[in-house]
């Protein structure tokens, strides 16, 4: 048995794990999270909350090499780590164990942090939402697009800064939001009404960031602060294409 270990705030983590082990053609896979099961993201893979009742052959780690608070320190299974940008000091601040040595180093972005492993791999990511997921009517004719999972502050942030861009611009097209926090509709994958937006304003989290790629000219990043993913240096990175649009959120 594959465990896909995911174990991190929210939806992101499970969703990059599915990517990961449908880009990897593993089918078999288990995947340990903190977020409840939802079909919509996981598709045929089962979900756990913990490693007890398991018996893993290897155990791929995503994003803290160590878990999120080192319970993985000392583990005795071989291990493959999947590697997207990290806050590194802090996190090794908070959980300073010994690095296991993995087998695979899979990096799904440019990293600016390393761990002990055997090689190094750049996995390729679909950007798409999941294959298997039929396109949403467009809910408007002519429409902009919030998306944020949550938390419901923070999609108040994002449509606040909708509302205003919109302000500046003269514009009064229907602002339709996409969330998990009971603020507008709770549509996965919200990729699906991408092509049809106006405008996409949302987080810098690692799926949306990716799933955006196709839409740069009309996407609007405002990163949010996080106590381990670094949202602010992923969203740099656009700022050097002038076709996006950043704003920092505080």
């Amino acid at each position: 048995m594959i465990v896909y270990y995911a174990v991190g705030g929210g939806l992101g983590h499970v969703t990059r794990a599915r990517r990961v082990l449908d880009a990897l053609r593993i089918d078999d896979a288990v995947i340990v999270a903190s977020a409840k099961a939802d079909e919509r993201v996981t598709g045929r893979y089962p979900v756990v909350d913990s490693l007890d009742s398991l018996a893993p052959e290897r155990i791929i780690v995503d994003a803290f090499p160590l878990g999120l608070r080192g319970e993985l320190a000392g583990i005795d299974v071989p291990l493959d780590y999947v590697a997207r940008l990290l806050r590194w000091d802090e996190y090794r601040r908070c959980v300073p164990h010994p690095l296991p040595h993995f087998g695979t180093m899979y990096l799904v972005e440019k990293v600016s942090h390393s761990v002990p492993c055997e090689r190094v791999v750049e996995l390729h990511l679909e950007c798409g939402g999941h294959a298997a997921a039929a396109a949403a009517r467009p809910p408007h004719s002519t429409y902009w697009l919030v998306v944020h999972s949550g938390p419901e502050d923070e999609v108040r942030e994002l449509i606040a800064y909708a509302e205003e861009l919109q302000r500046i611009e003269n514009d009064k097209s229907r602002i339709v939001v996409v969330s998990q926090c009971g603020i507008g509709i709770d549509l996965i994958p919200a990729s699906s009404l991408f092509a049809n937006a106006k405008r996409i304003i949302s987080a810098a989290g690692f799926n949306v960031m990716l799933e955006t790629e196709p839409y740069r000219d009309k996407h609007h990043v405002v990163p949010m602060p996080r106590r381990f993913d670094d949202q602010f240096a992923r969203a740099a990175r656009r700022r050097y294409d002038f076709s996006s649009r950043i704003c920092a959120a505080r």
